[in-house]
C-alpha cells in the first residue's frame, strides 16, 4: 500500500484547536489510531489531509503500519509497526514523550531544547541525536541504539549512563544492561536470516539476499555485462549489470558493485502500457518521448539505490503520454529531438508526448524527501494547479545548488536542503575511466553525433556517490557502465 497523508474529521479537528498544537503528521501507510485528550475512543485516521497533534494525544500503529511525526521543534519521529507513543508535553522548554511498547526511530534537531522520552523502563535525555527506541510489551524491556551523538539514559532504579555513538544499551526492569556494537549486532541478524533470502534484487536487503536473488535473476538476463575497475577514490570494484524482464510488460536493470567491504547496489523497474517488444530497445528507445503517440510507455516505474544499510526509493505511478507542446506548460515544450534512425537532431514542428506520472515520491531511509500527487487524475502538466507537491519539513523549503567543483574535469555536484537546512542530500556524479581517472571536456571535443557520443561513452564510466543527513555518516557509491545501457536502448 502506498503512503497516504493523514485527515481527521472535522469534530476532530474543532477538539484539538482546544489544545495548543505541538506536532504534524506528515505521513502514514496501513491502520494508525489516534486519540486526542478530549476522546475516549481510538479513531481510525483516514483520507489525505495532514492533521496536527496536542499535548496529550496519543497514536498507535498496527501491523503492516508506520506513521511520521514531526515536532513543532523540528525534531522527528517515525513510529514502526505495533507501536503506541503518547506525546505528553511540547513547549519552549523541552519536549517529553513517552513510549509505551513498539519500535521507533527519532531525529533530534541540532540545538534543540531538553528532549526526553520515558518508557517502562528507562528514561532518555537528548540534545542533537539520532537514535532509535524498541520496547517489549511483554517484559517491558528497552532496546536503545544510537546512531549519532550521545545520550543520557536513566533506569528505574536511579542509574544513568551517557550512551557513546554506535552503540546499543538494554534496559531491563532490573536495571542498565553494558553497551555494544551496533555493527557487530546487525551482522549477528542478517546470519540468523539467510536462511530466508528473498528471490528478487529489491530493498532493504542484506548483503547475502542481494547476491543470491541477482544470481537466479542473471539467469534470465537479456542483456550482461561485468568487470573490474578502480573507482575515483581508488577503490577496486567488481562490477555486474544487467537487464531483464521480470514480467511480459515490464523490464529491470540491475547494477551490482562489490569491493572489498561492501556491496552497493541500484535497481530500475518500469512497468508498460502494454507487453514489450522481442527487441526491448524499441520500447526503450520511446521513453525520451516522441512526436506521436508512444507504443510504449511507462504506466510505473521504481529505482532503488542501497549499500545494504541505507537507501534511496523513488516511486512512480499513473504514467500516460503527454502532449507536452499543447499543455498550459511552456517551460516543457520541445523543440527538437534526437532520431536515433537519421542519427541527427530533428525538430519539432507540432506534437511531442512525453510520459507524466500522477504520483511521483523519493525516500531517504524511509523518509519522504519529495512528493507530488494530483489535484485531479491524468495530470497534463506539473504546475501547481494540476500537482500538489509535499515537501519534507512542511515549509516549503526545499533548494537544490549544482556545481562542478573541480573546474573543467566532470564532476558535478547537485545539492539539496530540506526544511530548516540541517537536512540534505548530495550527489556527487563522475565521468571516470577504468582506472579512475575523472575524464575532463577535452576527452568529449568533436563529440556532435549519436555514433561519435556513443563511441565515447563505451570508453569511460559513471560513478555516482550519495551522502545524505539521513545516513549516519555512510555513503551509497555505484558505478555504472554505459555498454549495457547502450545494447539495450536506453542510451540512443
Amino acid at each position: 500500500m502506498s503512503i497516504r497523508h493523514l485527515i481527521i474529521s472535522a469534530a476532530a479537528a474543532l477538539l484539538l484547536s482546544q489544545n495548543a498544537r505541538c506536532a504534524s503528521v506528515v505521513s502514514y501507510k496501513g491502520e494508525v489510531e489516534h486519540k486526542n485528550t478530549l476522546a475516549r475512543d481510538w479513531k481510525r485516521l483516514e483520507g489525505d489531509a495532514l492533521p496536527q497533534l496536542a499535548d496529550g494525544d496519543e497514536v498507535r500503529t498496527r501491523r503492516a503500519s508506520v506513521v511520521e511525526i514531526i515536532m513543532d521543534t523540528g525534531s522527528r519521529i517515525r513510529l514502526a509497526p505495533g507501536s503506541y507513543l503518547k506525546l505528553s508535553k511540547e513547549s519552549t522548554v523541552g519536549t517529553a514523550l513517552d513510549f509505551f511498547y513498539g519500535k521507533f526511530r527519532v531525529w533530534v534537531k541540532k540545538h534543540s531544547n531538553k528532549f526526553e522520552i520515558r518508557t517502562p523502563t528507562a528514561v532518555c535525555a537528548v540534545r542533537g541525536t539520532e537514535f532509535s527506541l524498541e520496547v517489549d510489551p511483554v517484559t517491558s524491556r528497552t532496546l536503545v541504539d544510537l546512531f549519532r551523538g550521545t545520550l543520557s539514559v536513566k533506569d528505574n532504579l536511579g542509574n544513568e549512563l551517557m550512551l557513546q555513538e554506535g552503540r546499543r544499551l538494554s534496559v531491563t526492569p532490573e536495571g542498565l544492561g553494558v553497551p555494544q556494537r551496533i555493527s557487530l549486532l546487525l551482522e549477528s541478524e542478517h546470519q540468523a536470516g539467510r536462511e530466508t533470502l528473498t528471490k528478487e534484487v529489491g530493498l532493504a536487503m542484506s548483503k547475502e539476499a542481494v547476491l543470491s536473488a541477482a544470481a537466479e535473476e542473471i539467469k534470465l538476463a537479456e542483456y550482461q555485462q561485468g568487470k573490474s575497475l578502480i573507482d575515483v577514490f581508488g577503490n577496486r570494484v567488481q562490477l555486474e549489470e544487467y537487464v531483464m524482464r521480470p514480467a511480459a510488460d515490464q523490464f529491470k536493470l540491475v547494477v551490482l558493485n562489490k569491493r572489498e567491504s561492501r556491496l552497493d547496489y541500484f535497481f530500475y523497474k518500469g512497468t508498460f502500457n502494454a507487453a514489450l517488444p522481442v527487441d526491448l530497445s524499441a520500447a526503450l528507445r520511446q521513453l525520451g518521448g516522441t512526436p506521436g503517440t508512444p507504443d510504449w510507455y511507462l504506466t510505473s516505474y521504481q529505482t532503488g539505490r542501497s549499500n545494504t544499510l541505507d537507501m534511496v526509493e523513488e516511486n512512480a505511478s499513473g504514467g500516460h503520454p503527454v502532449n507536452i507542446n499543447g499543455n498550459l506548460d511552456l517551460a516543457d515544450d520541445v523543440a527538437s529531438y534526437f532520431d536515433s534512425a537519421s542519427d541527427s537532431f530533428v525538430p519539432v514542428a507540432g506534437a511531442f508526448y512525453k510520459t507524466l506520472f500522477d504520483n511521483y515520491s523519493i525516500k531517504y531511509n524511509g523518509t519522504q524527501t519529495y512528493a507530488w500527487t494530483p489535484v485531479a487524475p491524468n495530470v497534463q502538466s506539473y504546475l501547481s494547479s494540476e500537482v500538489t507537491t509535499a515537501i519534507f519539513g512542511g515549509n516549503g523549503n526545499y533548494n537544490i545548488e549544482t556545481s562542478f567543483p573541480d573546474g573543467t574535469f566532470l564532476h558535478n555536484r547537485i545539492l539539496e536542503t530540506y526544511g530548516t537546512g540541517d537536512d540534505f542530500t548530495q550527489y556527487d556524479n563522475y565521468i571516470i575511466d577504468n582506472d579512475g581517472k575523472t575524464a575532463s571536456l577535452e576527452n568529449f571535443a568533436g563529440v556532435t553525433t549519436g555514433p561519435q557520443y556513443k563511441e565515447a561513452l563505451l570508453q569511460w564510466n559513471f560513478q555516482q556517490v550519495i551522502t545524505s543527513s539521513f545516513f549516519g555518516g555512510r555513503k551509497i557509491d555505484l558505478v555504472v557502465e554505459p555498454k549495457i545501457l547502450i545494447q539495450s536502448g536506453l542510451v540512443q
